[in-house]
């Protein structure tokens, strides 16, 4: 009879064990969900309120086409009602958009776009989340 006890516990253990492996496989799984970026999953239309230093924030609005175009739209808030824009083409290169015609790139995340400085680095600081552009839903 303690052997069948005994052997029970072990069975239960291993159980156990095997669980606590599978959920770390899951959550390695589940914080990898983005999968390979595509230029498929890339199109669409993106907005922010980006930074400004003589204006309450840029309005922009980046939109991605299906022929690799793109149009880019702002607006300088509280300066002015004026809406500028930008078209071009672009281009994804591992997880890095780039915008023919402007000098920083954009960094590819899940239902976003992070700004990237002149430089190519991300931007840090205080203000480093104003320079995300989100997907419009």
């Amino acid at each position: 009879m303690r052997f069948v006890v005994y052997i029970s516990g072990l069975l239960v253990g291993l159980f156990l064990w095997i669980g606590c492996i599978n959920t770390r496989t899951n959550a390695s799984i589940e914080s990898n969900k983005f999968g390979k970026i595509t230029e498929g999953r890339l199109l669409g239309a993106y907005r922010g309120e980006l930074p400004c230093t003589d204006c309450e924030a840029i309005a922009t609005v980046l939109t991605l086409g299906s022929n690799r175009s793109y149009t880019l739209e702002y607006v300088y808030v509280g300066k002015s009602t004026e809406a500028f824009s930008k078209t071009g083409t672009w281009k994804l290169e591992n997880e890095f958009l780039n915008l023919e015609g402007l000098d920083y790139k954009y960094k590819v995340e899940p239902n976003q776009l992070r700004q990237l400085d002149l430089s190519g680095r991300e931007i840090t600081g205080d203000l480093a989340e104003r320079y995300v552009l989100r997907v419009l839903e």
